[in-house]
């Protein structure tokens, strides 16, 4: 006890000894503190920085620190805890937000390199460095391969409309040994990739980098050469050589990032004017540099200047007809893609809102395959757009009628993939 005592009133006049001091020293003092804190800042700046450069990347040299509240390497957070200790108890509540994604109605550019020969640089596009056309072992069609510090652009003249949709696939390729690469894409004000330096301008970018390990996986949004933002629950590593699908839709100044029909992003003022200029993709320069190409394909540029889906119901109530290429299914396959649905949904509350009306609804494919098979599959992609609306909307089945008419009815030419894509049509009939 009596060394508690002890231990108290030294603890006591140590406080008093601090107190006493002149204020000359105190503030000596503080002022020294204030002058470590700074120095400390300047340094988070100055690493912070160094990885917001994004115009040449430094990859596997620094790590930065998870300052995320609660993180440890022992386990997560407990939001309960943290608040107190108490964890309210209730009903378990389900939150479903779903895709709202729909691709523009007029195509601009839609390229899956079918008309270029392997190994050449596909004549629709340009770089600022090189690249080529090649398959992959076990996926269908052609992909552009880019190569390390690498720039690809689509040959678009002029800007892009201030609303429009962008569709492409990635193959997030993973070779045992070689290092991936740090894929990055997204609308710049650059006119011209040859003679200007996309990283000194303004822009909007995407990262997508170290997809093969979990630990290190980056989704990463950005203006500028200044990263914005990040996103870590998307699960990258799940896609590793496989094909990622990525859309991005844009409405003035709103950027919306859609990964596999999954809401990533949607930043209400992030675009300007002038980053309509350009939609790029950069296998961006890294240390050490990437060993295995960016590989891109079935890109699709759209325009979404009118509200396909409003106008579908409209142009069916007011004329007796409706024709949408932007009802999309797997290849070769009745399954609707769930990027369809919001269209869809707009004739199935038509149907409920009217309970007078009917309609027929008619599919249309293109020349590709045999006859017959095409014929079966526009007739089963027809009865797969009545079921999806009679199970997700009080319609009776009998309003509705399907048919199919294959490949005999084209309305474009079936040499070419736009031609091709306008044939893969659905038809709404008012009756």
């Amino acid at each position: 006890m009596k060394r508690f005592f002890s231990l108290l009133l030294l603890l006591a006049g140590t406080l008093a000894a601090q107190a006493q001091a002149p204020i000359p020293q105190r503030a000596e003092q503080r002022a020294k503190d204030k002058a470590n804190s700074r120095v400390d800042a300047s340094i988070d700046r100055g690493l912070d920085s160094a990885f917001n450069k994004t115009g040449r990347a430094i990859g596997g040299i620094f790590k930065k620190k998870d300052k995320s509240a609660g993180s440890s390497n022992s386990g997560g957070s407990n939001p309960a805890a943290a608040a107190g200790g108490q964890q309210k108890s209730g009903d378990a509540r389900t939150v479903s937000g779903g895709s709202d994604f729909v691709p523009g109605g007029k195509v601009l550019f839609e390229d899956h390199f079918d008309r270029d020969r392997m190994g050449d640089f596909p004549a629709q596009w340009n770089t600022n460095g090189s690249g080529k056309v090649v398959t992959v072992s076990g996926e269908s069609g052609k992909w552009l391969d880019v190569v390390h510090d690498c720039i690809v652009v689509p040959d678009i003249k002029g800007p892009l409309p201030e609303n429009c949709t962008i569709e492409f696939d990635l193959f997030l390729r993973s070779e045992s040994g070689r290092s991936t690469p740090f894929i990055q894409f997204g609308l710049s004000q650059v006119k011209n990739i040859l003679k200007e330096d996309m990283f000194y301008k303004d822009r909007f970018f995407i990262n997508l980098h170290r997809y093969t390990e979990e630990d290190g996986k980056t989704l990463e949004y950005g203006l500028g050469n200044d990263i914005i933002g990040n996103k870590s629950s998307f699960p990258l590593t799940s896609y590793v050589n496989k094909v990622l699908h990525v859309a991005m839709a844009v409405n003035k100044s709103r950027i919306r990032l859609y990964l596999d029909d999954n809401k990533v992003i949607d930043l209400p003022r992030a675009l300007t004017d002038g980053m309509r200029n350009t939609f790029f993709l950069n296998n961006n320069a890294i240390i050490p540099a990437s060993e295995t190409g960016m590989l891109v394909g079935n890109l699709r540029i759209a325009s979404a200047d009118t509200d396909a889906r409003s106008q579908l119901v409209k142009q069916l109530m007011e004329e007796g007809k409706a024709v949408t290429s932007d009802i999309l299914f797997d290849v070769n396959s009745d399954r609707i893609k769930p990027a369809s649905y919001a269209i869809i949904n707009q004739f199935g509350e038509a149907l409920q809102q009217t309970p007078s009306l009917k309609i027929r609804i008619v599919g249309h494919t293109d020349s590709d395959g045999d006859d017959a098979a095409n014929l079966s599959l526009s007739q089963r992609r027809a009865a797969a757009v009545k079921t999806y609306i009679t199970e997700n909307y009080p319609v009776a089945g009998a309003r509705i009628q399907t048919d199919g008419k294959g490949e005999a009815q084209p309305v474009a030419a079936n040499t070419n993939a736009d031609g091709k894509a306008r044939n893969r049509r659905v038809e709404f009939i008012k009756l």
